[in-house]
């Protein structure tokens, strides 16, 4: 027999709800601020969801990549997909990126074997920019005063009606 959940106090769901606002809101901050977007297409696939009484943050697949780093390819980093070329070709064009030499094609291509070959986002020495887990440390005491709030009117609210 599957255990059911008690569904959130109205305030308490409120308040998660706040705190999902403005957490998207301060992670689509800082990766501009960082230059951590070129379309801005990540910062707005990220939305907030609560799910079973949490706050789940979704985001586009290969946001993935750029918050937790990739992994480097130690053998077949000389395989790159065609759809992977096309992605840094536009990501390229949107960033005003051009070859020195050859094609725009050519030098997609050699960006694609590097990331496959030594991961992404070198300035965060290719583990990710970690951007989801700095702006929860910045916002932790503001999320939990939030939250707290809305579970004490949810308390009081109960205690009132007894």
């Amino acid at each position: 027999m599957a255990v059911k959940k008690k569904p959130l106090g109205k305030q308490l769901e409120q308040a998660l709800h706040k705190v999902g606002e403005y957490y998207a809101d301060a992670v689509r901050d800082k990766m501009v601020n960082e230059g951590l977007h070129s379309s801005g297409r990540l910062g707005a696939s990220i939305e907030t969801k609560i799910v079973d009484g949490s706050l789940d943050v979704l985001q586009a697949k290969y946001g993935a990549a750029i918050d937790e780093g990739s992994r480097s390819a130690s053998a077949g980093y000389q395989k790159v997909s065609k759809a992977f070329i096309a992605n840094i070709m536009e990501w390229a064009q949107m960033k005003g990126i051009r070859p020195d030499k050859g094609s725009m094609k050519d030098m997609a291509f050699g960006i694609a074997k590097t990331i496959k070959r030594d991961g992404l986002v070198q300035r965060y020495g290719n583990t990710g920019a970690k951007i989801f887990d700095r702006v929860y440390k910045e916002l932790e005491d503001r999320i939990g005063t939030d939250l707290m709030e809305g579970y004490q009117k949810d308390i009081k609210n109960k205690l009132n009606k007894l």
